[in-house]
């Protein structure tokens, strides 16, 4: 596949681009499923809820827009002052704790109020004549045609309203133009548009979930940033070998290189680098028919694998890759304990990029391989892998660059970096540089 259109164009997202969307898409998705879990949501849906109920919005519409004077307290109030300031209320109450009708009262009760209906004697008795111009007064006809009456009963419960503790808080409440600003509900909206104004919710809301579907399905398993200067110990130097007897630092007979323990192999400013050194060495080598012997190669290389501490069945693997330097090959491969399945997820001949597999059906070794022209080796791209039953697919950053639904191996591989001169390359000093490494497993069980 010819990439030079695609990366002329634009189709083939850049490096740091890509690098830095995938990275804020992670950060986006991490970010998102926090918030999603977190009490502060929880707290928010509540109360969104209950803000936007039918009962909340008639409840809040009531105490911000009913008036003081549509209220039965404020009818109670005005009936109370209008039959306060009424003669004949006030003439009654002045009259009913007054002496004069103390006395009248005592002197009705008494057997004398029967002189009364005599002339005469009132004609001769200034105290009966007193008595009966107050009998006959419209002070008192005021008082007996109000006492005992609806209208007093209802003045005296207005009355007592109005000395009612309950009744003044509830007067002073809907006659307060402020009141809505001291209720619980009005604490709670104003909490709800915190939280809804919150740079968190507002990315909750705002976000897409579709735009996080992908990274939804995969679950990080293996990463490796190269931070420090020591190889992480998940790494082993060489070869992997499920027999433990065997050796794993060598290289095949035909290379051109010593493979060493550690030397060529240096984790330095947050990168991996497997050097490829110009330099006599005496090393181990491994041939088909002679088995391992001994010989001296000019050049010096390395090789490190995943094999003891983690191996995985399908998934998404990447890695950020350059190479420096010519006349040597290297290799970001996915293998297992014998010389295959064998996948590469990059692979450079010193020349060429290209991306495979090789499989063994029967007695025969099948390969797919693809040559990646348009890019250089020694500029940093993301190399990654999908692997699921049906299918493997290679990418370049954002490119798709080979698929086949043919011979997907089903057991577990590890994970193997190496650099090496086979018989086609001339050798030199050269450099294969790793950013990092990073492993995903579908977080749904896959059907095989």
């Amino acid at each position: 596949m010819n990439l030079f259109f695609k990366r002329l164009f634009g189709g083939l997202t850049p490096t740091e681009k890509y690098e830095r969307e995938d990275e804020e898409l992670q950060l986006a998705y991490k970010r998102y499923c926090d918030i999603q879990a977190s009490e502060m949501l929880k707290e928010y849906t509540v109360l969104f809820h209950l803000v936007n109920s039918a009962e909340f919005k008639e409840k809040k519409k009531t105490l911000q827009n009913r008036r003081f004077k549509d209220t039965e307290e404020y009818r109670i109030v005005r009936r109370y002052e209008k039959m306060s300031k009424s003669k004949k209320i006030r003439s009654y109450y002045e009259l009913l704790n007054s002496d004069q009708l103390r006395k009248f009262e005592e002197f009705k009760n008494s057997s004398d109020y029967e002189k009364l209906g005599n002339a005469k004697a009132v004609a001769a008795d200034s105290q009966l004549q007193q008595f009966k111009a107050f009998e006959k007064s419209k002070e008192y006809k005021n008082y007996i045609g109000l006492h005992g009456s609806s209208a007093i009963a209802e003045y005296e419960r207005a009355k007592e309203k109005m000395q009612d503790p309950e009744f003044i808080k509830s007067k002073e409440w809907w006659a307060d133009k402020k009141r809505w600003q001291k209720t619980e509900e009005y604490k709670q909206e104003q909490r709800y548009f915190e939280l809804k104004n919150s740079e968190d919710i507002r990315f909750y809301e705002e976000t897409d979930p579709k735009r996080l579907e992908e990274r939804n399905k995969w679950e990080l398993t293996f990463i490796d940033k190269f931070e420090g200067n020591i190889l992480n110990p998940q790494w082993k130097q060489g070869h992997f070998h499920r027999a433990k007897t065997l050796p794993t630092i060598y290289s095949f007979a035909k290379e051109k290189q010593v493979y060493t323990d550690c030397k060529n192999v240096i984790v330095s400013n947050n990168t991996l680098q497997i050097r490829t050194i110009s330099e006599q060495a005496k090393g181990l080598f491994w041939d088909t028919k002679k088995g391992f012997f001994e010989k001296t190669a000019n050049f010096t290389s390395g090789a490190i694998n995943s094999g003891d501490s983690f191996m995985q069945h399908y998934g998404k693997i990447s890695a950020k890759i350059k190479v420096c330097g010519s006349g040597v090959s290297h290799a970001f491969w996915l293998g297992t304990d014998g010389k295959l399945p064998h996948i590469n997820i990059f692979s450079y001949n010193g020349k060429q990029i290209s991306v495979g597999i090789a499989v063994k059906i029967g007695e025969h070794i099948e390969k797919i391989r693809e040559q990646i022209k348009g890019i250089s080796a020694s500029n940093y791209y993301i190399y990654s892998l999908q692997w699921s039953p049906k299918e493997l697919i290679w990418s370049i950053n954002n490119v798709e660059v080979l698929r086949t639904e043919k011979n997907i191996p089903s057991s577990k591989l590890f994970l193997a970096f190496n650099s090496f001169i086979s018989e086609t390359n001339k050798g030199g000093n050269a450099s294969f540089d790793v950013k990092w490494v990073k492993v995903y497993h579908p977080k749904i069980k896959i059907a095989e």
